[in-house]
């Protein structure tokens, strides 16, 4: 899925220059508008629910902290509005949600690697 993703990423980032690249789209399904919309609003939900789970944690510790849901829900909200933004053949979108999940992608990284090594360490 992820190989499929960054194919379709570079495939409307290096395309003519106009857009849309093909009259009729290029991504799955590209005909049924509520099924789009849903993964649009659904990656939008992703992405402002991280927001109140970030809070929540805060409020629950009494400091600020950055709990693992927050990253989780950063790289699958830009996943889901990356996929919208493919169909919608938006080259701004596109950069902007694919330069996105790296820091989300690499703070998972560096979370599970600690916990690997505290493991390890016991």
């Amino acid at each position: 899925m992820v190989e499929l993703l960054m194919v379709y990423s570079a495939l409307a980032l290096i395309g003519p220059a106009t857009f849309p690249v093909h009259s009729e789209g290029f991504m799955p399904f590209q005909q049924n508008y509520i099924l789009w919309k849903a993964i649009g609003f659904a990656g939008l939900g992703f992405f402002q629910a991280r927001w109140i789970v970030q809070w929540l944690y805060s409020e629950k510790h009494k400091q600020s902290l950055v709990p693992v849901a927050f990253w989780w829900l950063s790289l699958g909200g830009a996943l889901l509005e990356l996929l919208y933004f493919l169909r919608q053949q938006d080259s701004v979108g596109i950069a902007g949600y694919c330069i996105s999940a790296v820091p989300y992608t690499r703070n998972l990284m560096l979370i599970y690697g600690r916990k690997k090594e505290a493991v390890e360490m016991k």
